[in-house]
């Protein structure tokens, strides 16, 4: 074998123990399904401040650690994450009411961000996005 095949064989050996070692990255996106609807969920009940006070409370027992006290994705759990948390201060102006219930209700595959839907009621869920669109206006 000449020098060259030997070279080439190496490279080709290379990219493939190469192409193993790295986890595919192409997304699932079948998470995504239902998706498309999610702008029309509309919350069961007006946004107030006691709906967002009691969002603040649940924010502070089940989403400070990953988000932070401000929602900028700097909570004492973040470091160790990959991808980081959502800056919600970034992220929730980007999004309507529906569209952050589907996250907080179902989660964000890929992510640290788990589904809230088995653990939190309805009612605590839209709690919740209200208080998030607290934080992306600025008013913790």
């Amino acid at each position: 074998m000449t020098r060259r095949a030997r070279l080439g064989l190496a490279r080709f050996l290379a990219a493939g123990l190469l192409a193993a070692a790295i986890p595919a990255t192409t997304p699932d996106l079948a998470w995504l399904k239902g998706f498309e609807s999610a702008s029309g969920i509309e919350a069961p009940a007006v946004h107030s401040n006691a709906s967002a006070d009691a969002g603040r409370a649940l924010y502070q027992i089940h989403c400070v650690a990953c988000h932070g006290v401000r929602g900028r994705g700097d909570g004492p759990a973040a470091a160790g994450l990959h991808p980081p948390p959502a800056d919600l201060l970034l992220h929730a102006p980007q999004h309507n009411d529906g569209e952050l219930y589907y996250y907080i209700a179902r989660g964000v595959p890929g992510t640290a961000m788990p589904a809230w839907r088995g653990l939190l009621s309805e009612g605590e869920r839209w709690q919740l996005v209200h208080y998030v669109h607290e934080l992306g206006a600025g008013r913790p």
